[in-house]
């Protein structure tokens, strides 16, 4: 089954309410869990009030129309909630401790950095999250986003059930960008770094992924120099975790996703004005990052910048 942003906007609520829970369905390998899952969308579809189905249908076909903080929709956040919660088999998060510190000490000003195996990454870190109690830091999370999540279908449904904040892709990576010249792309830009610390400092967690792009091989790769802007803020704390099993979830060139176990592991937080320099605090993230990966996913080699 597909379905456009259009054809979605323009159908009854009855008919949104209908058609929803199957299309989301189809996105699931496995037929037996399409149908399960299929079944508790259908049910959850039945609870939802108009008023919320109509901003929901609003919200889907808007996503990504400007350089802008776009807030998850609560319902699309209970549907992508439900689907992730059949998806992931089993899951662990290791040295919650550090998260723990994360949350409750150090300056205000609080960064999230982690690595890029999927497009259902935030997805599986929000669920997991959620599942080991800590749901109030999963809805403060704003995932730093770039333009290609906004254009297809299925990857605006996910990234409508998060908080995301839209910005330019590095030149370096970008394969989707919209028409800007390099000053107008600059520009935009450094406005996404200032209203990302203003988002800090109104207690909302942005989330970043410095390798700008889907890891191929699963190792983690060197993050982007540009990404250290974001960092060289004042009174800036970093947490830096790995997650692996994403991959597995929704690979790489798939259409479809696949049940599977999951693991969030979190490194110790620390003080970006512990680590002077522009890149300081980006190196040393990655470090800390590649210190919690299992072997199969470390770098291949010491470059930490790109």
């Amino acid at each position: 089954m597909q379905i456009t942003f259009e054809e979605l906007h323009a159908l009854p609520l009855p008919v949104v309410r209908t058609i929803l829970p199957g299309w989301v369905a189809t996105h699931v390998a496995d037929e037996a869990l399409r149908q399960s899952v299929g079944a508790e969308l259908l049910a959850l579809m039945g609870s939802v009030s108009d008023p919320e189905l109509a901003t929901l249908r609003e919200t889907f076909f808007t996503a990504g129309d400007a350089w802008r903080l776009h807030p998850a929709d609560p319902t699309a956040r209970e549907l992508t909630r439900l689907y992730m919660k059949a998806l992931i088999t089993s899951q662990r998060i290791l040295h919650s401790e550090h998260l723990d510190r994360f949350l409750a000490e150090g300056p205000r000003r609080r960064f999230l950095i982690c690595n890029h195996l999927s497009y259902t990454d935030t997805q599986v870190t929000d669920r997991a999250l959620v599942t080991g109690g800590y749901a109030e830091l999963a809805d403060r999370i704003v995932a730093i986003a770039g333009p290609k999540v906004y254009t297809d279908p299925w990857r605006r449904l996910a990234a409508i059930s998060l908080n995301t904040r839209k910005t330019p892709q590095s030149n370096v990576v970008a394969t989707e960008q919209d028409a800007l010249s390099p000053r107008e792309i600059a520009a935009v830009a450094f406005a996404a770094i200032d209203d990302c610390v203003q988002l800090a400092d109104r207690g909302f967690i942005p989330l970043l992924y410095p390798e700008g792009a889907r890891s191929r091989s699963g190792r983690l790769r060197p993050f982007l120099r540009a990404s250290a802007r974001y960092l060289s803020q004042p009174d800036v704390q970093i947490l830096p975790f790995a997650q692996t099993g994403t991959e597995l979830v929704f690979p790489i060139g798939a259409t479809t996703m696949n049940p599977n176990p999951v693991t969030l592991a979190f490194a110790e937080p620390f003080n970006a004005a512990d680590y002077p320099g522009k890149t300081g605090p980006i190196q040393e993230a990655h470090r800390r990052l590649t210190a919690v990966l299992p072997d199969a996913y470390k770098p291949e080699t010491e470059d930490r910048l790109t």
